[in-house]
């Protein structure tokens, strides 16, 4: 085996193995920021029609939640029976009726009369001091809890106990009337975005394969894939701003005024998108002349 005594050979070698390797690690870095390059490109393309079909569901569910809370927009059927809830005799104020109503989770509330009145349907308000006890009828000495638990109980003080149970169900109510809400707003979210995306790149593709740029297989996927990635950014914006909507439900309307720029900055883009597509066509088949 031979062996290189000379210090100059064996600096250089070393030397020119760093550079190879440094090379190889720049272009290990390079790669993976083409990668999330192409990654960010398909997004942003794809990005108007997410932003609008996003922002116009989240508004709408948003003001329908910011509604829904408020005591004075319920039906007049539903605010009497708020007034007289577990009154022996009489009616509570508008104020105390009010209370009475915002004891219910606002995520329950925030779906709407129907929600509330499915709510309501196995369900007493009940005295926490009994009212033969001594116990008001104002809001702060009530719970909402299943009428069956609360006409077994009789005019005995509800216990810390059944107080935490009571608290319980309503948590459990709230949560999953959430989920159904947010659910049901990022499916609408997703479909009105994969609508949009669809129309733009049935449009853009079609184009291309008029020019031979693509074929009719690579045109159908494209579509396909275009609108699956926007109905997923659409749907998963809609969840996260009704999410937000559902957990904070007094903020909602601010959350639905902070979502209609959002649809309308969606709207310019798309605006931008289709005046590209005209052009296109035009170069094409000469509309304009």
């Amino acid at each position: 085996m031979k062996i290189n005594h000379n210090p100059l050979d064996f600096l250089t070698t070393k030397v020119q193995e760093t550079i190879a390797d440094t090379q190889n690690l720049a272009n290990q870095i390079a790669a993976q920021v083409q990668e999330s390059a192409t990654v960010v490109t398909a997004w942003v393309e794809s990005a108007p029609s997410s932003i609008v079909g996003a922002g116009a569901i989240a508004t709408q569910e948003a003001f329908k939640v910011a509604q829904n809370i408020r005591f004075e927009n319920l039906p007049t059927q539903l605010q009497f029976k708020f007034a007289r809830a577990g009154m022996r005799d009489g009616m509570r104020n508008v104020q105390e009726a009010a209370k009475v109503f915002e004891s219910i989770p606002a995520q329950i509330r925030a779906q709407g009369p129907e929600a509330i009145r499915n709510f309501c349907q196995d369900k007493d308000w009940s005295h926490i001091q009994a009212y033969v006890n001594g116990g008001g009828n104002e809001a702060a000495n009530g719970i909402f809890e299943y009428f069956w638990v609360n006409r077994q109980r009789g005019g005995v003080d509800m216990t810390a106990e059944e107080l935490a149970v009571a608290k319980k169900v309503l948590a459990d109510a709230a949560f999953k009337a959430a989920v159904v809400e947010i659910v049901g707003a990022t499916i609408k979210g997703a479909i009105a975005a994969a609508v949009i995306e669809l129309v733009f790149s049935i449009l853009e593709n079609s184009l291309l394969c008029v020019e031979g740029k693509i074929t009719q297989s690579e045109l159908v996927q494209q579509v396909a894939t275009a609108t699956a990635k926007a109905g997923i950014a659409g749907g998963v914006m809609t969840g996260i701003l009704l999410t937000i909507c559902m957990i904070f439900p007094p903020i909602a309307a601010l959350l639905g005024a902070a979502a209609m720029p959002l649809a309308v900055a969606g709207i310019g883009f798309m605006g931008i998108r289709a005046w590209e597509i005209f052009c296109h066509s035009d170069r094409l088949f000469g509309i304009t002349c």
